[in-house]
């Protein structure tokens, strides 16, 4: 995605609420590929949200948030081993409007602690 419409994409987000199709296994079974989402950007994005963000090399994804770092938000989507860099905040449209329930807020935050975990015994 160029930047051009990225810019666009999460302006629109900032005024209201966008319609984006989920494509990829990432987040299954929460958010199945072809599945249509409703984003909106928020000030504040809590471990459990999903986002909708801009990657490093162009495309758009959407992951869990598991927390923060001084960098930005850490992310990994459900179906995948690894966490993403963090994700600054100028790269992110938005969050998938609709209710988290507190055990996927408290699974991100534990996720958290085991890469912090990992990273302190090392």
């Amino acid at each position: 995605m160029d930047f051009r419409t990225f810019t666009a994409l999460r302006d629109a987000a900032a005024a209201e609420r966008i319609a984006i199709v989920v494509r990829g296994d990432c987040m299954e079974p929460h958010l199945p590929a072809g599945k249509p989402v409703e984003v909106r950007a928020r000030r504040v994005y809590l471990p459990g949200d999903v986002i909708v963000f801009r990657t490093r090399t162009g495309p758009l994804a959407i992951h869990r948030v598991l927390g923060w770092r001084p960098a930005g938000l850490v992310t990994r989507g459900d179906h995948c081993a690894a966490h993403d860099a963090p994700v600054p905040r100028e790269a992110i449209v938005g969050a998938v409007c609709g209710h988290v329930a507190a055990i996927d807020r408290l699974r991100a935050l534990m996720n958290l602690a085991r890469i912090i975990g990992r990273r302190v015994t090392r």
